[in-house]
């Protein structure tokens, strides 16, 4: 699935304050953190069913929510940042990353005419 650069910025920037703010990082609640902030994405890009489309493109097991929680358990190395959250992710779903928000394609060429 392709997404915008930004929401993978915002992302990344949101659950480093999140983190910063909580004294001990538990998965679930983080996870939780990360669907709502995907689910806010995809609110303002017009998608519907972002998680139900990120576990499909992913071809997930289980759920993505269930997959990411276990994840960040299982892997004595995790760290918990905003940017190694993103990367297992964008890895877990197959996300690309775009430079191009939705739409601004048309509104450049329309730009570019004037």
């Amino acid at each position: 699935m392709e997404l915008p650069q930004s929401v993978r910025d915002n992302m990344v920037e949101e659950l480093d304050d999140y983190l910063e703010a909580i004294a001990t990082p538990e998965a679930e609640a983080i996870t939780s953190f990360v669907v709502e902030l995907l689910e806010t994405a995809a609110d303002e890009l017009g998608l519907d069913d972002i998680i139900g489309t990120l576990e499909d493109e992913g071809a997930l097991d289980d759920s993505l929510v269930t997959l990411l929680e276990e994840e960040m358990e299982s892997n004595d190395e995790f760290e918990y940042t905003g940017e190694e959250i993103a990367s297992l992710l964008e890895k877990m779903c197959d996300i690309e990353w775009s430079d191009e928000a939705f739409g601004e394609e048309e509104e450049d060429e329309f730009d570019e005419d004037e």
